[in-house]
């Protein structure tokens, strides 16, 4: 916010903004260059806005854009798409959060984006750390080209999370074969399922969409500023089958692990079965002769408590004889 007694900015919450033009290298923009070339409707710009400040949707209000493609921009939005509203691409796409440092574990937040043939505008909430990387040095010669190299840069940054889950899983695959800590293997599988899950929920739908538009282009979507995008769309493809790869490679982890751990379980029953089939002879010896009743065979004879101990160990015996003889051990 712009402190009392100070002029507003120019373009309140404008973070950065680049001019194309053909045959030249993008020119970075100041605010009030930048709120020159708007007012001036210059062509081949692009515009990132920080929409914590609020005072930034007012800029964004008086951009040259369709009445729909800037609500897109300005509505809260939870989930990642990309549209064509009158004439324009815009929607929600994932990056990462600015201060990960491993991928497979960073959070993502979405970046709102809206393209026409003459301007480009991105806004997001969040520091995010490939648009970020791409509004420091933009390249090419029309804002398109920006959008594409941030759409090549998602898909690097994701590409490089499922490298990392994929190192990760095959770790834990190599230690369930060998030397398994169920515990501690059920902890790194679950969070290891939770950012594939999460990466596929931000970026598969990206993948759909730019699919979906590459192969089926809408009207007035064939000029030459949204080549750069759907060039990308085989790239996200390619990223889609990889996090399904990792996905089925984890499901399938996560079935040997649950199987590992009925196995132990079974185990452990076994042996409580075992102990409970061998103690059930002598419990019933020791508490015939424990009854107070007359006529038991060695009561008042010295070899009494030697005929009960020679039947107990005579009834383990023949218990572990029996289970042997029936391969049940």
């Amino acid at each position: 916010m712009t402190p009392p007694g100070l002029p507003a900015p120019p373009c309140p919450g404008l973070l950065a903004a680049w001019r194309f033009r053909p045959g030249q290298p993008p020119e970075n923009l100041d605010e009030p260059a930048a709120a020159a070339a708007i007012a001036a409707g210059v062509a081949g710009l692009w515009l990132h806005f920080d929409l914590v400040d609020q005072r930034a949707r007012a800029t964004i209000a008086t951009l040259p854009l369709p009445a729909a493609a800037r609500t897109a921009l300005l509505e809260p939005d939870d989930s990642t798409h990309l549209d064509v509203l009158g004439g324009a691409l815009c929607g929600t796409i994932p990056d990462f959060h600015f201060e990960s440092d491993r991928r497979e574990a960073a959070e993502l937040a979405l970046l709102h984006l809206a393209l026409t043939p003459g301007l480009l505008v991105t806004a997001r909430r969040h520091p995010l750390s490939v648009v970020g990387a791409v509004a420091r040095r933009p390249e090419g010669t029309h804002p398109g080209a920006a959008l594409g190299a941030i759409l090549r840069g998602l898909a690097e940054a994701a590409g490089q999370a499922i490298q990392g889950m994929s190192d990760r899983l095959a770790r834990l695959e190599d230690a369930l074969l060998h030397t398994p800590d169920l515990a501690t293997e059920r902890v790194a599988l679950a969070a290891m399922r939770r950012a594939a899950l999460r990466l596929e929920r931000n970026f598969g739908a990206t993948a759909e969409a730019l699919g979906e538009l590459d192969q089926d282009p809408p009207e007035g979507m064939e000029h030459e500023v949204f080549a750069p995008v759907f060039r990308e769309a085989r790239r996200f493809a390619a990223l889609s089958r990889s996090l399904g790869t990792v996905k089925e490679r984890g499901r399938i982890a996560q079935d040997e692990l649950a199987g590992l751990a009925a196995e132990k379980t079974n185990q452990r029953l076994f042996v409580l079965s075992v102990i409970s089939a061998v103690m059930l002879p002598p419990a019933l010896i020791a508490g015939i002769f424990g009854m107070n009743v007359g006529n038991l065979p060695g009561v008042e004879a010295p070899w009494g408590f030697a005929l009960a101990m020679l039947l107990i160990i005579g009834s383990i015996g023949g218990v572990l004889a029996a289970l042997r003889w029936f391969r049940m051990m």
